[in-house]
Order: C-alpha cells, then sequence, then structure tokens
C-alpha cells in the first residue's frame, strides 16, 4: 500500500474521498466492464457509482498528491456534475431527434397509405357530398350532448380536411345548441357567403344569438324551438331586421301557456320584408294576424295549447285579418290553425269565400262553431285531408253535429272518397269520439289509445275529434257514431277498427253493419266493445213489435222494423251482420266479464262463432291480444276457427269492472 496523508479526514466522508479510497484497479475494471461505450469512452470519461467523472480526477485517488481542502472538493465535484448535466443534456436532445425523425416517416407511411386508399382516390367534390349527408347523420352538438359530430372529419387526415374546410355549405348548417359562442362564430366563418341553415332546440346562450344578427342578410332557414323566455332581446334584434333570403321560419317556447309574440319577439317581424318566406311555423305563439307576410306562403302552422284561449281580447277586426291573411295566400299547401281561431269567426258572415286550390292538407282545432264556419268559408280541393278537432263549447246548443255535413260535402265532392279503413275510438264517460277514415288499409292493425294516434303516419284521408260531447241531447256520442255511419262513403268499407275503453254506448250495431257489408276484418279492443261482439251473431227472424220510447228504444224498434220486415218477406233466412267477415282480432277484454242477460263473454263469443258457422258465415281467423283468457279458453274457441292467433298471455281479471 502507498504511503498515506496526515490529513485528518471528517467524521462523515465525502463523496469525492470514498472515490479516493478506492483502488485504482478497481476504477480501471469498471470502466473496462461498464456498458456505456461510444461517445462517452472516446472523450476518456469514466463512469463510477452512477457519476461519470473525466482524467482531470486522477489526482483525487492518486497516493503521490495531497487530498485537497473540503471547499476545493466541493469545487471539484461541482464542476463534475455539470459536465455530467451537460453531456447527458445532450444525449437527450439526441434521443428526442430521433424520436421525432421516426415519428415523421411513420406519418409519411401513414400518409401514403392513405393515399392509395379506395377513398382517397375519389374526388374532392363528390368526397364533400358525402361529408354534406353525414352532417345530416351526425351533427354536432346534438341531443344535448357536447361532440363534434360530423366535423370530426377534419381530424382524419390533411387531405379530408381540406375538402371539409374547402366546402362553406358544410359550414353553413348550425343545428343544436352549442355551449360555446366561439364554435358557433368559428363556423360562420367557415361559411363564408353560403346561405345559412340555423336549427336549434333549446334556448342558446343570449351570445350565440347575437352571432346571427349580422348574418341574418343570408339566413335561408331559422328554426328556434322549445325556448326559454330568460333572454328575449337576441331573437327580438333579428326579428327586428329585414330577411331578404329567409325562406323558412319557425318559433317555439317550452313554457307551459302560450305567449304572445310582442313578448317574446317585439313589435315586428322581419319589418315586414321577408319576399321568400315561404313555411311559417309556430308553436304557443300567438302572434297578430297582421304580421305575417302575405302572398307566397306554402305552409302556415300556428299551434296554441289546447283548452287555453287565445292571449288577446276578440274583435271583429282579428277575424277579418285572418280571413284577409288566408284570401291573400292562394298558394298554401298546408294549413294549421289549431287552437288559435278568433272568437268573432263563430259571427263571421257567409258572404266570405276563400279559395284555396293547391291546399292537401287541412288542420283546425278549436271549439266546434269556429272549426265549423271556418271550414264553410273554405273552397277546397276533393284531395286534401282534413285533421278537425271539435270543442264542445255548450251541451244546451247541440252544434257539434254541424260538422258531418260539412265533411260530407266535401269528401262526396265531385266523386265520393270511397273508404276502406275506419279507425273509432269510443269513450262515453268522457263525451269523446276520435275518428280517422283512410281509402287504403292501415300500415299497421295494433291499436292505440286513440284513433288519432294511430294515424302518426299522416295516411289518414279524414281525422276528427270530437271531445266534450254532452250526455244527453242530439250530439251525443251515439248520435255522432250514428252520423258517421250514415254521412261518409263507407259502402267499400274492409276494415273497421272500434275501440271502446269502458262504458258500453247505446248503439244499434246491427243497422249500421248494413251500410258496411263489405266489411273483411274487424278490430275489437275494450270491455265496452263487447255489444258489437254480441251483434255479430246472426238474426234470428222475429215478428214486429211495438217499442219503446226514448233513444235506446229507437234503436230497438229499427232492429225489429228490420226483423219484422223479412218475416214480411215471408223468408226465414237469419240476416247475418257484416257477411264478408273473415277475421276477428280481440284485445284488452276479460273472456270472464259478466255480461247482464247474456253471461260471460266468452260464451257469447262461443255462440257467435257457432252461430256464423251455421250460417255459412265462419271466421276464418281469430286473434287474441292483451286479454284476459285461460288456455282451456283458447283451446275452446279454436274448433270454431281455422287459425287462432293467441299471444299466450292470460292477463289479469279486473274486479273492478261492473256488470254492463
Amino acid at each position: 500500500m502507498g504511503q498515506v496523508s496526515s490529513y485528518t479526514a471528517p467524521k462523515e466522508k465525502p463523496i469525492t474521498r470514498q472515490i479516493a479510497e478506492r483502488q485504482p484497479s478497481q476504477v480501471q475494471i469498471a470502466s473496462s466492464k461498464s456498458p456505456t461505450t461510444g461517445r462517452h469512452e472516446r472523450l476518456g470519461n469514466t463512469f463510477l457509482g452512477g457519476v461519470l467523472f473525466d482524467s482531470s480526477c486522477e489526482f483525487l485517488w492518486s497516493s503521490n498528491v495531497q487530498s485537497p481542502t473540503p471547499s476545493n472538493r466541493r469545487i471539484l465535484l461541482e464542476t463534475e456534475l455539470n459536465k455530467t448535466r451537460d453531456l447527458t443534456a445532450g444525449g437527450i436532445d439526441e434521443e428526442k431527434d430521433m424520436v421525432r425523425l421516426a415519428w415523421r416517416f411513420s406519418r409519411s407511411l401513414r400518409s401514403r397509405r392513405r393515399a392509395v386508399a379506395p377513398i382517397s382516390v375519389l374526388p374532392p367534390e363528390l368526397l364533400a357530398r358525402i361529408f354534406r349527408f353525414y352532417a345530416l347523420e351526425e351533427p354536432p352538438w346534438s341531443g344535448g350532448v357536447q361532440k363534434l359530430g360530423w366535423i370530426g372529419v377534419t381530424h382524419v387526415c390533411q387531405h379530408w380536411r381540406q375538402v371539409a374546410l374547402g366546402d362553406s355549405s358544410l359550414w353553413a348548417r348550425i343545428t343544436g345548441v352549442s355551449p360555446n359562442p366561439n364554435g358557433i362564430s368559428e363556423m360562420l366563418v367557415r361559411a363564408r357567403n353560403a346561405p345559412l341553415i340555423i336549427d336549434f332546440a333549446g334556448t342558446p346562450v343570449p351570445e350565440i344569438l347575437s352571432n346571427f344578427t349580422p348574418h341574418i342578410l343570408r339566413i335561408r332557414e331559422l328554426r328556434l324551438r322549445d325556448l326559454a323566455l330568460l333572454h328575449p332581446q337576441g331573437l327580438r334584434e333579428i326579428c327586428a331586421l329585414e330577411a331578404p333570403a329567409l325562406e323558412h321560419f319557425e318559433l317555439g317556447v317550452s313554457t307551459l301557456f302560450p305567449v304572445t309574440f310582442h313578448k317574446l319577439g317585439g313589435t315586428t317581424l322581419f319589418r315586414g320584408q321577408a319576399p321568400k318566406l315561404r313555411t311559417l311555423s309556430l308553436f304557443k305563439v300567438y302572434i297578430p294576424w297582421s304580421l305575417i307576410p302575405r302572398g307566397q306562403l306554402t305552409q302556415l302552422k300556428i299551434t296554441l295549447f289546447r283548452w287555453i284561449p287565445s292571449p288577446s281580447t276578440p274583435s271583429p277586426s282579428e277575424s277579418n285579418q285572418l280571413l284577409d291573411l288566408l284570401i291573400n295566400s292562394p298558394d298554401l299547401e298546408v294549413l294549421v290553425l289549431e287552437f288559435c281561431l278568433p272568437a268573432m269567426l263563430s259571427q263571421a258572415p257567409d258572404r266570405w269565400a276563400i279559395h284555396l286550390p293547391r291546399l292537401s292538407r287541412l288542420c283546425l282545432g278549436g271549439p266546434t262553431s269556429r272549426v265549423a264556419n271556418l271550414l264553410k268559408m273554405l273552397q277546397l280541393p276533393s284531395s286534401t285531408t282534413l285533421r278537425l278537432r271539435c270543442i264542445s263549447e255548450n251541451p244546451s246548443t247541440d252544434n257539434d253535429n254541424i260538422i258531418l255535413p260539412l265533411v260530407s260535402a266535401h269528401v262526396h265532392n265531385p266523386a265520393p272518397a270511397e273508404f276502406r279503413s275506419l279507425k273509432m275510438t269510443i269513450n262515453t264517460l268522457n263525451g269523446l269520439i276520435d275518428v280517422a277514415a283512410y281509402t287504403t288499409h292501415p300500415k299497421s292493425t295494433i291499436s292505440g289509445l286513440h284513433a288519432l294516434e294511430d294515424d302518426t303516419d299522416g295516411d289518414a284521408e279524414l281525422t276528427m275529434s270530437f271531445d266534450g260531447l254532452p250526455s244527453s241531447g242530439h250530439s251525443t256520442p251515439e248520435d255522432i257514431l250514428e252520423d258517421v255511419f250514415s254521412m261518409l262513403p263507407i259502402s267499400n268499407l274492409e276494415f273497421l277498427s272500434i275501440s271502446v275503453p269502458a262504458f258500453v254506448p247505446s248503439v244499434n250495431w246491427y243497422e249500421l253493419s248494413q251500410r258496411c257489408d263489405k266489411v273483411t276484418t274487424i278490430r275489437a279492443s275494450g270491455r265496452g266493445t263487447s255489444s258489437l261482439l254480441r251483434s255479430l251473431a246472426p238474426l234470428k227472424p222475429t215478428k214486429t213489435t211495438s217499442g219503446s220510447k226514448g233513444k235506446k228504444g229507437r234503436c230497438v224498434n229499427r232492429a225489429t222494423r228490420l226483423q219484422g220486415g223479412i218475416d214480411t218477406a215471408g223468408g226465414h233466412a237469419a240476416i247475418t251482420p257484416f257477411p264478408k267477415l273473415t277475421s276477428l282480432l280481440l284485445e284488452n277484454l276479460d273472456f270472464g266479464f259478466a255480461m247482464d242477460q247474456y253471461g260471460v263473454l266468452y260464451h257469447v263469443l262461443a255462440y257467435v262463432l257457432r252461430r256464423r258457422r251455421a250460417c255459412n258465415t265462419p271466421l276464418n281467423m281469430l286473434g287474441i291480444d292483451h286479454c284476459v283468457i285461460t288456455p282451456d279458453l283458447v283451446k275452446g274457441l279454436k274448433k270454431y276457427v281455422q287459425v287462432l292467433r293467441w299471444d299466450g298471455d292470460e292477463g289479469t281479471p279486473s274486479e273492478e269492472w261492473d256488470n254492463v
């Protein structure tokens, strides 16, 4: 061992002293076995204990050199550590450069691979058209969810982004409600001078509506639905400006009751300058008729809340303004005025004649007298479909039956419409009747709560709703039902659907069946149809008897007179209601329901099936859905028909039903 220096080290040895005490041979061995090679070896550096030292540190472990002072050792150590940091940082920068180079190479490979993909060879015009279709399917910010939607195509590749940015019409369709006004502003910039289509469902922040004000001159479609009344200022600014390019305008609020346009949009509607406006739709927004542009409208839809009267004071001028609007809108194709008809319309003179030669759909709703008076003034093509919702005003007036003669005149002019399907919902407890008539078979034979709700696709040529009918007098549900069968052209009817959820109406189904003897399918839903099912049995010939007085007596007399006529002719053959009936669909019935004087419904139906088979008018198919019935009863009915279709649901009997 070499001579040791006389310097006395501190109790805790610094790292330089620990290094000095190591044998030089060990340092050399560690240096020769170090996995770090290359650049550091070329610089004569040595790694020891994770610390990098160069050849200038040899005096630290030389036995011939006296150890430096502590301050010198600290300076030397800091110097070497700084050199180590510089060398390490340089290596990291070199590695980063290599990673960047590899990423660029990988990106180049992906770009070349996309370049040879089939979609990449499409012309930009065709690719932009695909983007437009995709934009219709995936609008951004739809359904209250913050998402990019179709805008995500701009993040696929540079080519797609260039194509999307180059098509201004893509950015001109702004739908949903964006929570970020900056996003709307950017879309308006990218749309450049393209006509704008704005469709919002919900209440946007005030800044968003204010963004549209400078662009009102190029807005082609503006739809603002389910607005709240929190920030009407932006809408007022829009409605106060001229809209020379506007073709479609829709406005609706989410409030419970209707609001006036003055409260929501101000005192003017585009200053009366919307020369291209074709469609105007207002929901729960009452607007003065004088503000609506004349002359060029093809669709006018105004719907207020049911049962809520117009918020304005009735005046004759209001009725005159509505009639003047209709007279000066001869190009109307769709007219919807529901619960917004002026009160004084019921007193309008008959001299008014409104020609609407292009009208294809008419929807009127409100008190019966107002609906009837406006319907009398309209001269419509025979192909116009009618949707009428009539509210009974005063049970003592008995004016609810004035609608059907007007409807009959329309469907018979110039030739009968020849209805082939008829759906009716009857609720005598609430005084409600819904009617839907079709010239073809309906798409679905599944019943709904109301006949009008079944007509979700708008296929019915005629729908009528009578609400609040009196239980006595000349406009009862039974009277309306008989008028429907007598006034509508149903001689070629093939499908009949009757839904009576509760009480059984006092109706002579025997007589009504003689007016539509070509019916092949009947659907009966609800307990109230038990009398209809009972009437499907062929009548036995009987002698004429004197009837009792009153409504029910008249129904009995009609049936007995009909049977008496058969006896007078000397024949003994039974009359079969609906003689061509082959299919019977039963829904929402309890086959254990006891009918006064007739027994349980199951026995009544079994009797009907036996009688029809005995009279050579058997049923081919019987359908049972959502009914209370046991498998044994189903098996008992199956022997009377060729096909029996049961949904397998035994149902739950209702103990609350009373005997009829």
